[in-house]
């Protein structure tokens, strides 16, 4: 089987010739380590069918110096995961723009434009970080007069998803499964533009207005997952960190109420286009598993070890109703652990999930510290003991 089999007949809960294996490659530090390279390498490099080239260009013209190294990022992150040997890899679009710090003595910041300020920075290695600090628009005016201010910024913020998707998958599609990424999602969009705090009290506080929230983002949402599916992907991956470490970050009930018909719609946007539909959470979200079967999601994708998601519960709870993606942990095993960790790591998530198919071997996420060789030997074990029938 190539590669583009392999995923498809594990999605469908069926055994392929073996388990497949999907990169979380996005961080330039990962990058880096991989192939030596920097973000602003991967920009010039050459994309000789004319079409591709074309959606480049368009890209590039949008958002010159912004798309320009984030594409190069992102190429070099398909292009590690190719030489790494991974089946796919997961591709996101973000555009930045630059935003004055009020503090002058303060770190440089950029804004997104759904309204979120991150701090630019580096960690203890000297790798580029990149954090949410907070919302710009607290309140119901500054966000009402925020989404009155930038709508041409959001349409062209959905011009260049589009263009990314297109031009990332036509260059790389024929040696991985760019899995195209529509991010971020309805619940983040809703609550990080006016921060947590903010948000949950005006749930309570005036329920007309975070319905007229969630009515927007989910109607800017849709918009968005049309846009990477032009990219021709038969899997998409959409979503929002419902949870935290210790269980969801609203009452399930809560987040049916005000998403769940958000989700359904979604689900059934990519489905009507012959689709697959995988969603992405961190935390422990287990209250959260049949909700997601309800919603129409096809999969899952993280299933976080450090917040005590454990493979062989989530497939005893759903199934084969959901396909499962993750649950490598990169808090440590993917970090620091050794090689026996790993091996013992990937033996026991295939041996939890993946009969009769519907697994996907992966990390639980990406992130700076994410050793390049503890990914090797991830592959490396997969390959030996993810062929089927299985023996583990």
């Amino acid at each position: 089987m190539d590669f583009k089999e392999r995923i498809l007949t594990a999605l469908h809960h069926e055994e392929p010739d073996r388990v497949p294996v999907m990169g979380l490659i996005m961080d330039p530090a990962t990058v880096k380590q991989i192939t030596g390279k920097s973000a602003t390498d991967g920009g010039s490099l050459v994309v000789e069918d004319p079409g591709v080239q074309s959606k480049l260009e368009a890209l590039f013209e949008i958002s010159p110096g912004w798309n320009r190294t984030y594409y190069g990022n992102s190429a070099l992150a398909l292009e590690s995961a190719i030489q790494l040997g991974f089946d796919a890899n997961w591709s996101i679009y973000a555009m930045m723009m630059p935003y004055e710090n009020p503090d002058p003595a303060g770190a440089a910041v950029m804004a997104d434009p759904y309204g979120r300020l991150w701090e630019m920075g580096s960690n203890d290695r000297g790798d580029l970080s990149v954090d949410y600090t907070r919302g710009l628009c607290p309140t119901p005016a500054e966000w009402e007069a925020w989404v009155e201010a930038k709508g041409d910024l959001l349409d062209q913020m959905i011009e260049s998803t589009r263009a990314f998707h297109i031009a990332l998958t036509g260059q790389f599609g024929d040696r991985i499964m760019p899995m195209s990424y529509a991010a971020p999602g309805i619940f983040e969009n809703s609550w990080q533009a006016m921060g947590f705090v903010e948000f949950t009290k005006l749930v309570y506080e005036n329920p007309s207005f975070i319905k007229r929230v969630v009515r927007f983002q989910s109607d800017l949402y849709l918009r968005n997952v049309e846009a990477v599916m032009e990219a021709g992907g038969e899997v998409i991956l959409g979503g929002d960190d419902l949870g935290q470490k210790t269980g969801p970050l609203m009452r399930p009930e809560l987040i049916e109420e005000l998403y769940g018909d958000c989700y359904r719609a979604v689900a059934d946007l990519v489905h009507a286009s012959g689709r697959k539909f995988i969603f992405h959470s961190c935390g422990k979200i287990y209250k959260f598993l049949d909700r997601f079967v309800d919603w129409g999601f096809d999969g899952i994708i993280t299933m976080e070890p450090t917040a005590g998601m454990e493979l062989a519960r989530v497939r005893e709870q759903v199934g084969h109703k959901l396909a499962l993606i993750g649950n490598l942990d990169v808090s440590h095993l993917l970090v620091s652990g050794t090689r026996a960790e790993v091996d013992a790591a990937v033996k026991k998530a295939i041996h939890d999930a993946g009969r009769g198919g519907g697994y996907i071997l992966s990390a639980a996420h990406s992130h700076p510290f994410v050793d390049a060789e503890r990914l090797e030997w991830m592959l490396e074990a997969a390959h030996e003991y993810g062929r089927y029938p299985l023996q583990v």
